[in-house]
Parts: structure tokens; C-alpha cells; sequence
């Protein structure tokens, strides 16, 4: 379940700057001290509050199609990490980013998803943009969840111009699709009785990505990310197809799936098998692809969340055992809440931009 005290764009960038310069999590200060500075949103104090998120102002989003100049023409590209090196900012360049709403229609698992919202960096928006790397994030669950809340509640479009401004706009295109469905229900990113939405995303949703926008195609350029139930969703997914994600993102996901209790879990969810609910909860799902080659895996939760909070070193010690790359973060004075989600999500994606050859490593 995710909180409201939805996070502003200001503590996200200067609490994720705390994060990379306290944990060393690899990746250049200089550059995101640099992007932190220029955050413009009006100051808060990074605290969290109980109560489900209620979003009722959507997010300022285009309604337009995707830009001609981004629609992949020459098809998909391989993953690269020359950019930070190969790529020369042109003038005229636009300064920020552009959020999309989109509809990704299941066209093969047939699941009913609400429109998701996909950001463009500049360099996306220019007359011959790069092949990009792409972050798949999601939402977590409660009632009137979905993409949204990762704009309204994490502002996605202020984390990702923060990290394109210092790196002559280069930063991944991020992709939010509705793993929820119409109802902000928790299908648990499983195929069964609620929904394939695990078909969804592994397959309807790449499908989407490759056939629209100019990205790269190579597991190392692929990210999977998400909030609570998203986090969980983000290693059932990303830990179960390396071949397509060679990077996830967990902020304070759940130990397993559920739908409250584990007779209800496997009861609605699974049709009443235990077995197939065993093989969905991500520690089985670690173990049936280990030992991975070449994953990396970031962990973040808030330092007050009672429920969550011990979740995230064992998830991370089990991705770290199968031979993922883990690096790990608590947010300083934070809940289970868009605090924790804003910057945890933010702080994974700068930790992914020298290892997806956006920034110098």
C-alpha cells in the first residue's frame, strides 16, 4: 500500500543527493550535485503521513502522439554505452523533457490497462535522437493507484530533467504502464484469474516500447522499477527475464505477493494453488534464473517504515546471492510514502545512468 505527503521535486533531488554521497553508490557526484541545484520547486520537509493516496489532479501530461522524430525509424538498436562519449548535444535543443499519456493495449495478454504515461529527455526530442535506454516503472497499489501517482506523487518529469541537464539531455526514456488495471486492483504482476498481468509486461508492453519509441534494445539498457507493489512487481519481473531487464529497481517492495492474507493470496489469485504462488514470490523466482551474469539491482526504503523496512536487506541479500550488482539505500526521516518512492526511484535512476553509458562512470 502507498501513503500520501506526495514528495516535491526539490527534496527529492537534494535527498538523493545526500544518498549518492553518503553510500558511494558509484556513480559521479559532480554531475548530479550539478542537476540538484537546479531543481526548481518550493522547499519541504522530507517527513512522511498515513493514509492512502487519493490523486485528484492528474498529471500535466501531452495528449498528443509520440513526436515523428522520436518513432523509431530504423528500427531498435542495440544496447551501447558510448553515448556519454558519441553524443553531441545540437542546437536547439529543448531544455526539458515532454510526459505523454499513451494507450499500451494488451494485445496479447488481453489485460485492461488505463493509459500509462511515457517521458521523453531532450535528446529524445531533437531532429535525429540517439537510441535510449529505457526505465519501465511502476506505481504501487491502494485505492485510485496507477501511472499517475509516479508524476503527481514521485515527479518523475523533475528527477528525470535534473538528470538530463547536466548530461546534454541524455537520460533513459521512462515508460509508466498501468500494472494495476482499471480497478487500481493488485493482480500481483502474475498471470490468473485477476488478469494476465504479468503477460502485460513482459510481453505487450516491450512489444509497445520497441515498436514506438527509438530505444536500445540490449537487457543492459533495459531497467524495471517500481514503489511497493510496484517494487515487488519490478523483481518478479526483472529477476525472471534478464534477457530482457538487466536492471531493477525495488523501493520498498513486499517479501512476496499478496492480497492480504495467504489463504486469500493463493485463493484469489492462484485459483487456490500454493505451488504456482510459490514459484511467483520473488526469492523463487531468484532462484530458478541464478546465477545472473550480468544484473544490477537497486533497493531503497524509507527509514520509519515499520512494515517494508525489513524487507528490503533480505531481498537485497538475495539478489546479491544469485550474482546480481546490488546497491542499497534507506531514505533518511521517511515512511512507506511518496517521500520514499520519489526519491528512491529517483536515487536508482542516477545510480543506472554510468552503467547505461548516460554519465561518465
Amino acid at each position: 500500500m502507498q501513503h500520501t505527503k506526495r514528495s516535491r521535486p526539490a527534496v527529492v533531488a537534494t535527498v538523493v543527493l545526500v544518498a549518492l554521497v553518503a553510500v558511494g553508490l558509484g556513480c559521479s557526484a559532480t554531475w548530479w550535485t550539478r542537476a540538484t541545484a537546479t531543481a526548481s520547486a518550493p522547499a519541504a520537509t522530507a517527513s512522511g503521513s498515513s493514509g492512502a493516496a487519493v490523486l485528484a489532479t492528474p498529471a500535466p501530461v501531452s495528449h498528443g502522439g509520440i513526436p515523428a522524430a522520436e518513432a523509431p525509424t530504423r528500427g531498435p538498436a542495440p544496447a551501447t554505452r558510448d553515448l556519454t562519449r558519441t553524443w553531441t548535444a545540437p542546437v536547439g535543443m529543448p531544455t526539458h523533457g515532454r510526459l505523454l499519456r499513451v494507450e499500451i493495449p494488451g494485445t496479447v495478454s488481453h489485460f485492461r490497462a488505463r493509459r500509462a504515461l511515457v517521458y521523453l529527455p531532450p535528446a529524445a526530442l531533437t531532429a535525429d535522437p540517439p537510441h535510449l535506454p529505457v526505465a519501465v516503472l511502476m506505481s504501487g497499489q491502494s485505492r485510485g493507484a496507477g501511472p499517475d501517482d509516479v508524476e503527481n506523487g514521485g515527479h518523475i518529469t523533475a528527477t528525470m530533467d535534473a538528470l538530463a541537464r547536466t548530461n546534454r539531455g541524455l537520460a533513459p526514456i521512462v515508460v509508466v504502464p498501468d500494472q494495476l488495471g482499471p480497478r487500481s486492483g493488485n493482480p500481483m504482476c502474475v498471470d490468473g484469474p485477476l488478469g494476465d498481468s504479468r503477460t502485460y509486461l513482459e510481453r505487450d508492453v516491450p512489444a509497445w516500447i520497441t515498436s514506438h519509441l527509438r530505444v536500445q534494445t540490449g537487457a543492459a539498457a533495459w531497467t524495471i522499477g517500481g514503489f511497493s507493489q510496484g517494487g515487488t512487481c519490478a523483481i518478479q519481473i526483472g529477476a525472471g527475464d534478464p534477457a530482457r531487464f538487466g536492471n531493477l529497481i525495488d523501493v520498498s517492495g513486499e517479501e512476496a505477493p499478496s492480497r492480504g492474507t495467504l489463504a486469500k493470496t493463493i485463493d484469489e489469485g492462484f485459483s487456490g494453488d500454493a505451488a504456482a504462488y510459490r514459484a511467483a514470490v520473488p526469492a523463487a523466482v531468484l532462484a530458478a534464473h541464478e546465477p545472473y551474469r550480468a544484473s544490477n539491482a537497486f533497493f531503497a526504503v524509507g527509514h520509519d517504515d515499520g512494515a517494508y523496512g525489513p524487507v528490503m536487506p533480505v531481498m537485497a541479500a538475495r539478489a546479491r546471492a544469485a550474482g546480481m550488482h546490488v546497491a542499497t539505500w534507506v531514505v533518511p526521516g521517511a515512511k512507506h510514502n511518496w517521500t520514499t518512492a520519489g526519491a528512491g526511484l529517483a536515487a536508482g535512476l542516477a545510480w543506472l545512468m554510468p552503467r547505461t553509458g548516460l554519465a561518465p562512470s
